[in-house]
């Protein structure tokens, strides 16, 4: 919900006056300086970044609680872009963690679509198992705000983006400039990048059993996120996906899905 005003009989929508994606890097940016100081970001320093990048609170209904848990996973992401990774990584990443609120308030559409960030603990992980290097081309067909990709970035590789949310298409842009980035539904990312160049590594945390304009569970998400991508992926390419624990070959509903995976994969 954006806050409008009515003004001499016009109508002003603030979506149409502020650059979201720019004034979430730019909270962002702030939040940083707390983070690079070892100090927890609590609600009051959030809330207060907020209001004065929004022009506006919460209660007025210029931002969300899911916008500023975004400007907060985008200070995560300026940080490792500015200190790096650590001789203990996760140690490191397990304390920037805890400086960071937990997410818990939630969107009645972030919950009906899924859309639960990756820990940096556990993106990180995500890109050791891919074996990243600087010769590698990821895509990161759910991207959110990209942190599965900022991992990857560290590691010197190039980068493609696909993220179907309009708002954090909007971040990924500033956050990311320059970067391939597409917004599509990510069940069917194979047919929308027909014709573009195959990555060498997919990185990958989609929704587990959620798909766009479908309001009841849908199992079958997970599946068709891993075919898509490996139909893209470049020959001898690698896919790391993080899926639910009922997502298993042990599991007799999904064990013919993993030996039809295994003809190419």
């Amino acid at each position: 919900m954006v806050q409008q005003l009515f003004t001499q009989g016009f109508l002003f929508d603030f979506q149409t006056v502020l650059d979201y994606g720019q004034s979430i890097l730019s909270v962002g940016q702030e939040l940083l300086k707390t983070l690079l100081e070892n100090r927890p970001l609590n609600t009051k320093t959030v809330q207060a970044q907020m209001n004065r990048h929004f022009h506006g609170t919460a209660a007025e209904g210029t931002w969300q609680w899911k916008d500023a848990y975004e400007a907060v996973e985008v200070a995560a992401i300026l940080y490792l872009r500015q200190k790096g990774l650590s001789e203990n990584p996760l140690e490191q990443l397990q304390l920037l963690k805890s400086l960071c609120p937990t997410h818990s308030r939630r969107t009645q559409e972030q919950i009906q679509l899924q859309q639960f960030s990756t820990p940096l603990p556990l993106a990180y992980l995500v890109a050791m198992a891919g074996q990243v290097t600087s010769d590698d081309l990821v895509l990161e067909p759910s991207a959110g705000t990209g942190i599965l990709a900022q991992f990857a970035k560290l590691q010197g590789a190039s980068l493609m983006l696909n993220e179907l949310a309009e708002g954090r298409t909007k971040i990924l842009r500033r956050l990311f400039p320059g970067t391939p980035l597409f917004s599509v539904n990510a069940e069917q990312i194979n047919d929308y990048l027909a014709g573009k160049t195959q990555p060498s590594v997919m990185l990958m945390n989609p929704p587990f059993s959620a798909s766009p304009k479908i309001s009841s569970r849908n199992p079958d998400a997970t599946p068709r996120h891993i075919n898509s991508a490996l139909q893209r992926l470049a020959d001898g390419g690698r896919l790391v996906t993080i899926t639910a624990n009922w997502f298993s070959p042990a599991n007799p509903s999904w064990r013919e899905t993993f030996v039809r995976w295994q003809e190419k994969a």
